[in-house]
């Protein structure tokens, strides 16, 4: 049986990359196979699965060396996904100045290895479309499973291709996939209405949560739900958003006793989602954060591991917990050097080092479970919708408690900030920054939303314009698409 896994999924694997080397504008042709040869069992369907899940690996990426291009994944900390979105705000400072954190990309800076070519994922989506396609005409046990499943996969890519680009042109029928027609953009209306269907598939067939289990690391209701709340979240739907947060709060998720055992405890109940490691698992948070020099942060011996500092927390940001905030539990304010000497803000350390992770390994040669999606960010988001639709009501108010005392900064949210919905707005703002801070590109979407982004960049002296909201849709697909693919206004 492991033989025959492993035949199936180096076929898969192959067969993607082989698609792979057409450009992102052209179909990609699942419905080729010879459905009676693929899939024949659920453990096909699963190897079929794996190059998606991959893109959420915890390392940099892959390099594809048909287009000599680095794909980096969504989820590594240092020049994929998260870390393009965390270093555009006031979370995060990027010591290296790639353009992403300084506003100077344009649409050729995508052409390149510079970190950010994520618009190819466009093309994952259509080999999602076919193998769906596949799915439903096979005769596999549980074959509504797996196409709820690869419905939430297919929904969560729309959803980040469109958290950076807008609405983008993605095949959705399989029976466009051998058409080599370059597809206009969609409206935003539609695009949206494809990402909601999706999720809420998805929704309908899928386990609530896979927590405590040999599927953890998989899609769940629990997953799917969080991603169509922000879906809605984006779209300003409050009240869409507050229904699917009901029903995530009726799935047993809770809010662990201890911030600090959150992202210590594998699989703990708070949890939605995170990338599953090991000790096969390659990792680059700490080596991303930790200056070389570290002997000891936070009490934790680092003295193993690569340690090359690409990234830290600006002291603007770490000055907005307050004194006695649990959560400055995982974040360091200074560190003992590899001499014995305390290295702290008054004397070379010139940002907070966010360690999170507590129970340190060393880089790069063993992991843990990166965490995605957590059920704190639901409650904040329950508060945030909630504070839209009805103003700062006591159940906006008990929301917030939740986290603030949890954190032990209860007393000290300002007498104003139940005073009205503005103030109210802010407030869960800043909560959300101080709670969430670096993880999946949470602080990006939550400024953006409240139309803070941009101004918060130039108030750190950047010159970023309006239009910088999105990202710019690569030159080379502009131009392949003979100008039916359309520019994002202001490139």
């Amino acid at each position: 049986m492991k033989n025959s896994i492993y035949k199936i999924v180096v076929a898969t694997v192959l067969l993607l990359f082989s698609l792979s080397c057409e450009d992102a504008l052209e179909p990609q042709v699942f419905n080729q196979i010879n459905a009676s040869d693929f899939p024949q069992t659920e453990a096909d369907v699963l190897a079929a699965l794996i190059p998606f899940y991959a893109q959420f690996n915890q390392d940099y990426g892959n390099n594809d060396p048909t287009r000599n291009v680095f794909t980096f994944n969504f989820n590594a900390h240092f020049l994929g996904y998260s870390w393009a979105t965390s270093v555009q705000t006031d979370e995060a400072f990027d010591i290296f100045f790639f353009p992403e954190s300084t506003f100077t990309f344009g649409p050729a800076t995508y052409d390149t290895n510079s970190g950010l070519t994520f618009y190819d994922r466009v093309s994952y989506v259509a080999r999602m479309t076919g193998l769906i396609d596949i799915i439903e005409k096979s005769e596999i046990p549980n074959k509504e499973l797996y196409i709820a499943e690869t419905k939430a996969l297919r929904g969560w890519f729309m959803y980040v291709l469109y958290d950076f680009y807008g609405p983008v042109s993605v095949r959705l029928d399989p029976t466009t996939l051998a058409d080599e027609t370059p597809l206009a953009r969609p409206t935003k209306e539609d695009y949206v209405a494809a990402m909601v269907q999706d999720l809420e598939d998805a929704i309908e067939g899928l386990p609530e949560k896979y927590n405590g289990t040999s599927d953890w690391g998989r899609a769940s209701k629990g997953v799917a739900s969080i991603l169509l709340m922000k879906v809605h979240m984006h779209e300003k739907n409050w009240a869409e958003a507050k229904e699917v947060g009901e029903s995530i709060m009726n799935m047993g998720y809770n809010l662990n006793p201890s911030y600090k055992n959150v992202f210590t405890e594998a699989q703990n109940n708070e949890i939605i989602f995170a990338v599953p490691g090991n000790l096969g698992t390659g990792n680059i948070w700490f080596a991303c954060i930790l200056p070389g020099d570290a002997k000891s942060v936070l009490g934790v011996d680092v003295t193993q591991g690569a340690k090359y500092k690409l990234n830290e927390m600006p002291w603007s940001f770490y000055d907005t917990y307050s004194d006695g905030d649990m959560r400055l539990e995982t974040i360091a304010n200074e560190y003992i050097n590899n001499d014995d000497n305390v290295i702290g803000r008054d004397n070379g350390l010139t940002g907070a080092i966010p360690l999170k992770y507590t129970d340190y390994v060393p880089s790069e040669n063993e992991g843990f479970d990166l965490i995605m999606y957590r059920y704190a960010d639901v409650i904040l988001a329950m508060a945030e919708a909630t504070n839209e639709l009805d103003g700062p009501t006591s159940e906006v108010q008990a929301y917030v408690r939740q986290i603030t005392d949890r954190a032990n900064t209860t007393g000290n949210i300002p007498l104003g900030a139940f005073s009205s919905q503005d103030e109210m707005r802010e407030f869960i703002l800043a909560e959300r920054g101080r709670e969430l801070y670096w993880e999946f590109g949470i602080r990006r979407q939550d400024l953006i939303r409240n139309n803070s982004f941009i101004s918060k960049a130039q108030a750190r002296n950047l010159d970023a314009s309006d239009f910088e909201v999105l990202f710019p849709i690569p030159a080379n697909v502009i131009i392949e698409s003979g100008g039916v693919i359309e520019q994002n206004p202001g490139y």
